[in-house]
């Protein structure tokens, strides 16, 4: 999606009117650049009791330049971030692009440059499928563009912001797509692969991978348990943002859950919804996205990410009920139920983040029964 902001310009094929609640009249700029019919019919629909605008209400007014949907976002005092962004995506869930590709978004009356960035930024992130394994026709229309047009003293400020939105989206659309990939497909060391891959080109980020071999090394058998059942062995994956800045201060760490996929290993889980489990690697995801999100952004502090990747399955080398695991800390876990592994290898990535001297620790999981 090409996102843009100006004034009162284009109508472009979908213009978008956030309206707030009790606007009985076509507030300023809502007709400009529109032709005399067109303005007619929405100063019309502002007029009549067909539309309040109250939130998640809306009314379409078809003319021949484009299709323009006035869409209630309710009271001004009572509207958030959280209520603009989610007011966007659904707006945007609703769209086709039978009537064209391009949107105009119109701020008109009482908008502030956060809700005017936050209503586009839910369009942006709805902006997201997952059909690369799909055979698909060619899509002729082509991807959508988002034009977001305010009164121009609010037009750098929200041009600043959108721009931020869509970095920051890139890595919200990354992380979707690492969850949504199958299993066969996204396994430990390919997304160590891909991690690497990311980083290439990008001079202030390192990857670092420690293998199978390196972790057995290292004594991490907290994660090494989990993933030893599967083919596909385990690894620990290393994300550095900014690497030689703040060398002398503590900096976040941030540690994501990586299970490719859970069947539960030995205590293995009933078939219904089995399918879902390669979605147990979300927290490495996470991880994932959020460097993309802060490479993009132009983040300029140093950060720490640890990733613990590994497939939890049962095999003739799986750990199993009653196991005594050694790991990284020193410390053993006594197996009571091989379904329970988030714990056992967060408990090497948690460990190894502390030696790293953070001034705070983040972790991602899911927790699947």
């Amino acid at each position: 999606m090409k996102v843009t902001t100006s004034g009162f310009l284009e109508t472009g094929n979908i213009m978008v009117i956030p309206v707030f609640e009790g606007c009985n009249k076509a507030p300023n700029n809502a007709t400009t650049n529109l032709n005399r019919s067109a303005s007619i019919a929405l100063k019309s629909a502002f007029a009549s009791d067909s539309f309040t605008g109250k939130l998640g209400e809306s009314l379409s007014v078809w003319t021949k330049e484009c299709q323009i949907i006035l869409l209630g976002v309710g009271e001004k005092n009572d509207l958030t971030t959280k209520k603009s962004r989610d007011t966007g995506a659904k707006c945007f869930a609703s769209l086709s692009k039978n009537h064209g590709t391009k949107i105009v978004i119109r701020y008109t009356t009482g908008w502030n440059v956060k809700n005017m960035a936050a209503f586009a930024e839910g369009m942006i992130l709805r902006d997201y499928s997952f059909d690369k394994y799909q055979k698909k026709e060619d899509d002729k229309k082509g991807p959508w563009s988002l034009m977001c047009q305010t009164i121009e003293r609010h037009q750098d400020a929200l041009n600043s912001a959108v721009n931020r939105a869509y970095e920051i989206a890139t890595g919200v659309h990354l992380a979707r797509d690492l969850g949504n990939e199958p299993a066969n497909k996204l396994y430990p060391e390919e997304f160590g692969k891909r991690a690497l891959e990311w980083s290439k080109d990008k001079q202030n980020v390192e990857v670092e991978v420690w293998n199978y071999a390196r972790l057995k090394k290292e004594g991490m058998y907290g994660l090494i348990e989990v993933g030893k059942g599967s083919i596909h062995k385990p690894c620990m994956v290393f994300f550095r943002l900014n690497p030689s800045a703040n060398k002398d201060s503590e900096v976040p760490c941030i540690v994501g859950k990586g299970i490719t996929f859970d069947s539960g290993g030995i205590s293995i889980k009933g078939s219904a919804g089995m399918d879902e489990m390669k979605l147990d690697m979300h927290g490495s995801a996470t991880v994932f996205g959020l460097f993309q999100a802060l490479h993009a952004t132009g983040y300029e502090g140093r950060i720490n990410g640890i990733t613990c990747m590994a497939e939890n399955m049962p095999s003739a080398e799986a750990y199993r009920p009653g196991d005594v695991i050694n790991t990284y800390s020193g410390k053993t876990i006594e197996v009571l139920n091989t379904d329970a592994e988030g714990r056992n290898v967060l408990a090497d990535g948690l460990w190894k983040a502390s030696e790293l001297k953070p001034s705070y620790i983040i972790d991602y999981k899911i927790f699947i029964i």
